[in-house]
């Protein structure tokens, strides 16, 4: 049996000229034309004097060789199967020989986006009536499909073992199998439920008891209740030392709390000043110091540490010297003193440390050959010839020593010819154009924005069903789910329109659908309203 298709608008059908010979089965004829039989594509049937067509509406909808070229993932295999099955058991609920659907993967058409499959039923009496193994149709279909690896493939081997393990197929358990493992795909995760407390089975529920009465009392009268003059805040406030305490609410001002004393040893003293500030008392620490700093507050730290240190003397029976007048300064840090019998410690006088001086630039001068080695060995003095590093005569150059250019000049490394044109040495390069040995990368150059398309698969798929199409036009709502394919094949090139809606042209002249249309270098594809030029380099 031979197919073709038709355009007819937006519309694209299937087309079977009825033969002399054929026979219709006017019966099923109608349950065709005036049913709309779920899994089986809507028939048309017309008469054009002596010849008979009948037609099968297939728009928007691909065969399922072009929807399983290429990975198949789960939906898509059992969505075919499921409308496969459907539309074998509607034929048997609407009376209509299941031996006069046509088992072709040319002639089934799937939505791309829903994978709902149609399938065409020829409702001649005078065709072959063979039985087709359904089972042996659907094993072909498993075994000549490659399936996407990303996801699991259980659902494979169960549809493998299901088919391999029954002796006779069955179109209803088939049937059972294909909806348990989509319901497997489609069903949520389930939700533990919430736990529930656990009810003795012989004991009836208790309710809450009513709170007993409590007897009433005489409530105790308070006359004239005395205020709290002096409330405790919660956490005590230390003013700073010269200054008053804040009064808390109510007018009464708290004193500040005396402070604690420290144990008698100098250490604790010291390490008590520096690490707790003192915030009451004559006393001040140096962290209070740098907080509040004045002259008076500076004043006061500095005779503090003078007493402090006066006491520490005392307590260990030595008189602290007396600072005199116009005495010297204490040396500054890194310088030694060394003590002169009879004469205590010699404060050595302090050298004022040089400055370093910018040396000059030197100026570059150009290099007459190799530079000469130093000739002074590390502590001053001339070296020895036979000391000379590498050996040899320091005045004598080495004989590998590279040649520098002047400084502020650029090496000559030799001359180079830039890519594109000229010479090197004796090998012309040639530009892109002038190179007949063009590379080859085939890719469409989308007009609209002029967007580079690489045409990188055997069959490259455009349109706007991003699950399935290589190329997505996501903003133009006159492509089709599956628009067209870009087909090359021994390296040749072709165009197929995948019954798109407002099909496909080809320099200004509209291509039949699934009829692979040759196509070259510079030439204008337009698929429905978008231009596209399709090129080679």
């Amino acid at each position: 049996m031979k197919f073709t298709f038709e355009n007819q608008g937006t519309n694209t059908y299937l087309v079977y000229a009825v033969k002399p010979e054929d026979t219709i089965d006017t019966m099923s004829l109608g349950m065709l034309t005036n049913n709309k039989i779920l899994g089986l594509a809507p028939t048309q049937f017309m008469q054009m004097d002596t010849e008979k067509y009948i037609k099968y509406n297939v728009s928007a909808r691909v065969s399922v060789r072009q929807f399983f070229s290429g990975f198949v993932n789960q939906k898509r295999l059992v969505g075919v199967f499921q409308g496969i099955v459907n539309a074998m058991l509607s034929a048997e609920d609407y009376m209509l020989d299941v031996r006069s659907i046509v088992l072709d993967v040319d002639y089934i058409f799937a939505d791309v986006s829903t994978c709902e499959t149609v399938l065409v039923c020829l409702p001649l009496t005078s065709m072959e009536q063979t039985s087709v193994n359904l089972g042996d149709f659907f094993k072909n279909i498993v075994f000549s499909t490659q399936f996407d690896q990303t996801e699991n493939c259980d659902y494979v081997a169960k549809i493998i073992n299901y088919l391999n393990g029954t002796p006779r197929f069955s179109l209803m358990d088939f049937k059972k199998i294909l909806e348990e493992i989509d319901g497997q795909r489609t069903r949520p995760a389930a939700i533990p439920p919430a736990p529930q407390p656990a009810v003795q089975p012989d004991r009836q529920p208790q309710t809450a008891a009513a709170p007993r009465p409590m007897p009433a009392q005489n409530p105790v009268q308070v006359q004239n209740p005395v205020p709290v003059q002096n409330p405790v805040p919660p956490k005590s406030v230390q003013a700073p030392p010269g200054t008053l305490p804040k009064a808390f609410p109510g007018g009464v001002a708290v004193p500040p709390a005396p402070a604690q004393k420290m144990p008698a040893s100098p250490v604790r003293q010291s390490l008590a000043a520096q690490n707790t500030p003192q915030t009451t008392g004559p006393e001040i620490s140096f962290l209070y110091l740098m907080q509040h700093y004045n002259k008076e507050n500076a004043a006061a730290y500095k005779a503090q540490k003078e007493a402090k240190k006066r006491a520490a003397a005392a307590a260990k029976g030595k008189q602290p010297p007396a600072k005199k007048k116009g005495s010297p300064a204490a040396p500054p840090a890194g310088n030694f003193n060394f003590a002169v019998p009879g004469q205590g410690n010699v404060q050595p006088p302090v050298q004022p440390r040089p400055q370093p001086q910018p040396q000059p630039q030197p100026v570059a001068q150009p290099a007459a050959g190799p530079a000469p080695l130093p000739q002074s060995g590390p502590y001053g003095g001339n070296m020895p010839p036979a000391q000379q590093p590498y050996g040899g005569n320091a005045s004598q150059p080495l004989a590998y020593a590279p040649r520098l250019a002047p400084q502020g000049q650029s090496a000559d490394f030799g001359e180079t010819t830039v890519l594109g044109g000229g010479t090197i040495g004796e090998t012309t390069v040639l530009t892109a154009a002038q190179n007949p040995a063009k590379m080859v990368a085939p890719h469409l150059i989308r007009e609209k924005n002029q967007e580079r398309i690489s045409v990188n698969k055997p069959v490259f798929r455009v349109g706007k069903e991003k699950s399935y199409v290589d190329y997505f036009i996501g903003d133009n709502t006159a492509i089709s789910r599956s628009h067209a394919n870009l087909i090359t094949r021994d390296g040749a090139y072709f165009i197929v329109d995948t019954n798109s809606t407002n099909h496909t042209f080809v320099n200004g002249v509209m291509i039949q659908s699934n009829v692979e249309t040759p196509i070259t270098h510079g030439d204008k594809i337009r698929m429905a309203n978008e231009d596209f030029e399709f090129r080679l380099y």
